[in-house]
């Protein structure tokens, strides 16, 4: 709250105080080191003049040769023309000081021949003390606020349709064969046994034989 209110006691100085005025009048080199002469291009003297700020009170000098140049104040049209035949002013004598007593545009040539032509011309715009470009007092920071979050879009942009994937059947199975169509089985023939030995046959025989033998002769003895 404190810092808001010296922000807006000083702001307020700014809008309320007039501008700073120039402790003295301003006298302008015309050309600077190259003073008033033919120049080697044609806008040497635009160009110059356009890094000036010319105000009502300053004093305009124009540094030339007696009798190899003049300041002749024409309007803009005999600006245009390089024509000095309905000068404002003429100055033959140089050195030469011209005062900016009035505010407004005014235009200077030097008027022999083809010298205008050349470059020799100047235009500069007079402004009063009052109309001098006023201090820009630094805009207020804004507040910080709290972030708004965008508000999503109501139409959402639908998926990419997608083919339903192909599902492959799986391989075919042949069907498991029921009983009734299972063949039925062909029973394994068993063999026959063999006949008996015909040598075993004699020797039971015989051994039967012996043992009745025995037992008779038992009982008669």
């Amino acid at each position: 709250m404190a810092v808001n209110s010296m922000f807006a006691a000083l702001l307020l100085l700014l809008v309320v105080l007039p501008p700073p005025q120039r402790a003295a009048a301003a006298t302008h080199n015309v050309g600077d080191s190259l003073g008033w002469t033919i120049p080697p291009t044609s806008t040497t003297y635009s160009d110059w003049a356009s890094t000036k700020t010319f105000l009502v009170g300053d004093n305009l000098f124009f540094n030339f040769t007696t009798g190899q140049h003049d300041v002749t104040e024409v309007t803009k049209a005999e600006l245009d023309s390089c024509s000095g035949t309905n000068p404002i002013s003429v100055m033959r004598n140089g050195p030469a000081s011209i005062p900016l007593s009035t505010a407004g545009t005014r235009h200077f040539i030097c008027s022999i021949p083809t010298h205008c032509s050349f470059g020799q011309k100047l235009t500069v715009t007079v402004r009063s003390q009052s109309s001098s470009p006023p201090t820009t007092a630094p805009s207020p920071s804004p507040k910080s606020s709290t972030p708004v979050s965008p508000t999503p879009s109501p139409h959402t942009a639908r998926p990419p349709k997608t083919s339903p994937p192909t599902t492959t059947p799986p391989p075919e199975t042949a069907p498991t064969p029921t009983s009734s169509n299972i063949a039925p089985s062909t029973p394994t023939p068993t063999a026959a046994p063999p006949p008996p030995n015909s040598a075993n046959s004699v020797g039971g025989f015989g051994l039967f034989f012996s043992a009745g033998l025995a037992i008779v002769v038992g009982l008669i003895y």
